[in-house]
């Protein structure tokens, strides 16, 4: 079986650490901003304290060792002709969302994220707080920022049918919080978007850029059941591409992880509209140059999606892509991020 050893030996700028972690394998001098990240008190979930010591990540997130591939987006070999009819793939399915959010809620500490900084010359991690109807958790991001000024950017969240929605972002923005993040599907919107353009529009009058969990995965519809079809579905690009229709030209609008699969889609809405982005986080070396080629570097954005994933490998794959074009790295690493967030 293979191990994780020799998995990293075949692959450029990564390799383990002492504890057997990915981190990044580069002598290269790196300014870089992680535009996608999270911590322990800022899930869906009973917030647990940052300042826990002790606590390893594992990262059920990442696919076992034999099913890894690193040249697909989400890095895991597709399986395009596994049936997932019945009940058993959607408690599998549940199951590992529980074990994920667990992870991170006992692994997304101060600790843990220091040691990723150092170990992947990581300066910044913009924190992206994932509120719920019954859950605010923007105040703890901004909390994360004011006790380490010079290691996070806070962004807020807030659900679209809290009552509150336009004056809580309003004031967390006065606050500090440079952007706004959601994740949402058209199930939990029961297909009525028009909470969420309404957000939108709020966001816009405040100057606040948008990031959103977009995209899919691809399986076989007619081996999947209708409801994990409907599920795994209901974040796909199509979805929140087409909202930008109703909104100013000037709206920011970032697609989170690219829209994982469909990055060629997120590619045709970044041609139409000249204010989106995509950030990078579970993608590929090749989806990421395919980015590139088609839209240019100055509206990608690395992120990693820590702690759910690890920092070292999605920017193992910007580093690759970019081998032969040091702007596009520079931007695609912080300069893009610092244009967007106005930072000096």
């Amino acid at each position: 079986m293979l191990t994780r050893q020799e998995l990293v030996q075949a692959e450029k700028y990564l390799k383990l650490n002492e504890s057997g972690e990915f981190v990044i394998d580069t002598d290269e001098d790196l300014e870089i901003i992680d535009f996608h990240t999270h911590m322990c008190n800022v899930l869906p979930i009973k917030h647990s304290n940052p300042k826990s010591k002790g606590n390893k990540l594992t990262f059920p997130t990442l696919p076992p060792i034999e099913k890894t591939d690193f040249s697909v987006p989400y890095w895991t070999k597709e399986e395009l002709n596994i049936n997932r009819k019945g009940i058993m793939p959607i408690f599998h399915y549940a199951q590992n969302a529980y074990a994920v959010l667990q992870d991170m809620k006992k692994g997304g500490t101060y600790d843990n994220c220091f040691k990723s900084q150092a170990d992947n010359k990581i300066g910044i991690n913009v924190v992206l707080p994932l509120s719920t109807k019954k859950c605010d958790c923007s105040p703890e991001a901004l909390r994360i920022v004011a006790d380490y000024p010079n290691r996070f950017i806070a962004f807020c969240s807030v659900h679209p049918d809290d009552p509150e929605m336009e004056e809580k972002i309003v004031k967390y923005k006065a606050l500090g919080a440079k952007g706004f993040k959601l994740k949402i599907s058209d199930i939990e919107l029961k297909n009525d978007f028009k909470p969420l353009i309404r957000l939108f529009r709020t966001c816009h009058e405040a100057e606040l850029p948008v990031i959103l969990h977009t995209g899919s995965i691809p399986v076989d519809q007619e081996r999947t059941s209708k409801l994990l079809w409907k599920f795994l579905r209901s974040t796909r690009v199509e979805l929140f591409g087409r909202l930008l229709e109703e909104m100013p030209k000037d709206f920011v609008f970032i697609f989170g992880h690219s829209g994982v699969c469909e990055y060629k889609r997120v590619a045709e809405y970044l041609k139409r509209f000249p204010a989106t982005y995509a950030e990078v986080s579970s993608q590929s070396q090749h989806s990421i140059k395919y980015l590139i080629d088609e839209v240019g570097y100055e509206r990608l954005l690395f992120g990693s999606d820590w702690p759910a994933l690890p920092q070292a490998i999605t920017l193992s794959r910007v580093l690759m892509a970019t081998a032969e074009n040091k702007e596009a790295r520079d931007h695609i690493l912080s300069k893009n991020a610092k244009r967007l967030l106005n930072q000096a």
